[in-house]
C-alpha cells in the first residue's frame, strides 16, 4: 500500500471517490445530477510508532453539465503532523471534463506541498470504436524556456472513463454483483490508468436523514452498498494493492463516506454538505 507521507497518492485518492450524481427519469432510468459536495478529512488511525499522528482537511467537488460532458472540478486540502513536529501543508487542485459518450477526456492536476508545487500536469485522452484509446500527459519544462515534457500511454481495450465507471458499478451493485474489476483512466494519478477491483456488499436502506441547510437528503434517498476498493497499477505485478478505499455509495453515486488505508495509518471522510446544482439550459445543443 502507499505510504501515509505519500501526500500525492492520499490527494488522489480522495479524487478518486468522487462520482456523479444520478435521478431517477421518467422511464425509471438513471440520469446524472449536477451536484456540489464538501467531506470533512480526518485520521481515525495512526501507528504508535510511524506516520502522521494528527490529519484534518477538506475535500471539495463540483459536477456540472456541460451538455455534450461532464465537468468536474475538486479541490483538497490535508494538513499533516507527525509524531517528530513536523507539519506538512498540502493542496491538491484537480479538473477534468468528460464527454457523455465515454470517448473523450480532459484532466489536469496541481499539488502544492509546503507552499512549494511538487506535481502539475495535464492530459487528454481519446477511444476509438475498437475500444483501444490513448492518453498524453503533458508537464511543464524542467528549464525556464524549454519544451513542455509529453509521453503517451496506450489504453488498453475496455479502459472506462471514471463517470462511464461509475455508472457501470452502480449498474453491477443493482445486480447484485458482489465483485467488479476494471481499467480506469481518472487522471488523479499521473502514472496512468489503474485497474480498480470492488467487492459489494448487500443493497442496504438509505438512512433516516432529516432535512438540513447544507445536505439535499434526496441525492442520498436511493439505497446505498458499502464496498471495498482496491487499487493497483497497470502493468505491475503485486499481491497488495497501491491504497485501498472503503466507502458507502449510494444508487445515485454519491459516497456518504469513505475510508482510505494505508501501512499505518487510516485517513476517514464524512459528507458535509451537499447541495444540487443547476442544469444547463442546452436548448439547440441536445
Amino acid at each position: 500500500m502507499a505510504k501515509p507521507w505519500d501526500v500525492r497518492a492520499i490527494l488522489a485518492g480522495a479524487v478518486f471517490t468522487t462520482g456523479p450524481a444520478f435521478t431517477t427519469g421518467p422511464a425509471s432510468a438513471l440520469e446524472m445530477a449536477p451536484y456540489e459536495a464538501v467531506y470533512d478529512l480526518r485520521l481515525t488511525h495512526a501507528s504508535s510508532s510511524l506516520g502522521p499522528r494528527a490529519a484534518t482537511g477538506i475535500s471539495e467537488s463540483k459536477l456540472t453539465d456541460t451538455c455534450d460532458g461532464w465537468d468536474l472540478k475538486s479541490h483538497v486540502v490535508l494538513n499533516l503532523a507527525f509524531r517528530d513536529d513536523e507539519v506538512s501543508s498540502n493542496e491538491r487542485f484537480f479538473s477534468s471534463w468528460e464527454s457523455k459518450d465515454g470517448k473523450t477526456y480532459r484532466f489536469a492536476a496541481h499539488t502544492i506541498k509546503n507552499g512549494n508545487v511538487v506535481e502539475d500536469y495535464k492530459g487528454t485522452a481519446t477511444f476509438q470504436r475498437s475500444g483501444t484509446g490513448r492518453a498524453t500527459y503533458e508537464a511543464p519544462p524542467v528549464k525556464e524556456g524549454g519544451k513542455p515534457r509529453t509521453f503517451t500511454i496506450t489504453l488498453p481495450h475496455g479502459t472506462l472513463l471514471p463517470m462511464t465507471y461509475t455508472k457501470e458499478l452502480i449498474d453491477q451493485a443493482t445486480r447484485g454483483e458482489p465483485l467488479f474489476r476494471s481499467i480506469v483512466l481518472n487522471g488523479a494519478a499521473s502514472r496512468g490508468p489503474r485497474i480498480m477491483s470492488t467487492a459489494i456488499g448487500p443493497a442496504i436502506l438509505p438512512p433516516h436523514l432529516t432535512e438540513a441547510d447544507d445536505v439535499d437528503i434526496s441525492l442520498l434517498s436511493a439505497p446505498a452498498w458499502r464496498m471495498s476498493v482496491a487499487y493497483f497499477n497497470l502493468g505491475e505485478r503485486r499481491d497488495m494493492p497501491n491504497t485501498e478505499m472503503f466507502m458507502q455509495m449510494h444508487g445515485t453515486g454519491i459516497n456518504e463516506s469513505f475510508e482510505q488505508t494505508f501501512t499505518d495509518s487510516t485517513l476517514s471522510a464524512h459528507l458535509q454538505r451537499l447541495r444540487r446544482v443547476d442544469p444547463p439550459n442546452c436548448g439547440a445543443k441536445r
